[in-house]
């Protein structure tokens, strides 16, 4: 059925998981192959968390607002 896809008005983000640890974050980053020192990892870590929280706080009715445009005419 499609409708059970289909969230409920409000619950877009009620079912979010917790983001991921400090650890899981450098057990990812680690996967990567980028040379990541542990300083880097950890800013990275606050940046990741802190995102989340803030798209927590978007209304889902302004979710298509924090999304880049899909054409850009540099002449308009």
């Amino acid at each position: 059925h499609v409708a059970c896809m289909i969230p409920a008005e409000g619950s877009d983000m009620t079912e979010a998981k917790p983001p991921p640890t400090l650890e899981e974050f450098r057990a990812r980053a680690a996967t990567t192959g980028l040379p990541l020192t542990a300083e880097d990892i950890e800013h990275l870590h606050k940046g990741y968390v802190g995102l989340l929280q803030l798209m927590e706080r978007i209304p889902s009715h302004w979710a298509w607002a924090a999304e880049p445009p899909h054409v850009f005419h540099a002449d308009e």
